[in-house]
């Protein structure tokens, strides 16, 4: 099934460390599109956390294998370019379609999820999210969205431990290693944040977003040749990638 997905993040405004600087605010917003990967994730000067706007993800393999001939609700339900506010409507009709399969419902929980919160009601978003997973506890795009609705309320544990839940189904969900990791650093646990993004890293070494998250945390730990190493590295995979750039500067190195 055809994956791809358009994601907006809204990164938080986030005060630099003191290992770093004088506390400053930065707030960045950048729209991308999402295909197999993190590869569109940008971070802040200063390891911002990564929130999911009106994200709608794609319908999940278990459905795609049901043989249930998609309704026109289910269609919109799951369609990205559908206004928030009949999405709602289409998702609704189809979880109180008793004819579907749990899996199908689930999916429509999380959809409606999803526009809710690009709606800005956090609340419902996590209700929803909560009802799907009941319907369906393997999947890990629920607990993700669930994990990300949380860190926007400010309940970072509850995050956390959602974002654990994700790859506890697939210890290899890189979303969730990120999302978990930037919420580490949020946290001020930067030497778990690393060992997420060490893993991350491991699974997809050419990712030089996620390289300038390590980068970043190991810039607030004061380790500066590591961090000079981190954002050489992002650059030699993505020459024009700001932050990375930002980093050199702050720390008085050079690309090369």
């Amino acid at each position: 099934m055809d994956c791809h997905r358009k994601l907006t993040f809204a990164l938080r405004s986030w005060p630099l460390p003191n290992s770093i600087g004088e506390s400053k605010k930065f707030h960045f917003v950048r729209n991308c599109f999402w295909q197999g990967g993190l590869n569109c994730m940008r971070a802040g000067i200063a390891i911002p956390l990564l929130i999911a706007v009106g994200c709608i993800a794609s319908a999940s393999a278990a459905i795609a294998q049901t043989g249930i001939a998609s309704t026109d609700d289910f269609e919109q339900c799951r369609r990205e370019e559908t206004m928030a506010e009949l999405r709602l409507k289409a998702c609704t009709a189809v979880i109180e379609d008793s004819s579907r399969i749990d899996e199908v419902r689930a999916e429509a929980f999380l959809n409606r999820g999803m526009a809710h919160a690009q709606l800005g009601d956090t609340s419902a978003a996590i209700a929803d999210y909560t009802q799907g997973l009941k319907l369906n506890p393997k999947n890990r795009a629920l607990y993700n969205r669930r994990g990300l609705a949380y860190e926007l309320e400010g309940k970072r544990d509850l995050a956390i431990a959602d974002f654990t839940a994700a790859l506890s189904i697939d210890p290899e969900d890189i979303e969730a290693l990120v999302y978990r990791g930037l919420s580490y650093a949020e946290a001020g646990d930067y030497n778990q944040a690393i060992v997420d993004f060490d893993t991350a890293l491991a699974l997809n070494p050419n990712d030089a977003d996620v390289l300038v998250f390590r980068g970043e945390t190991r810039e607030a730990l004061g380790d500066r040749d590591k961090a000079i190493e981190d954002y050489r590295k992002a650059l030699s995979l993505d020459p024009q990638n700001e932050f990375a750039e930002a980093g050199l500067k702050r720390l008085g190195a050079k690309r090369d």
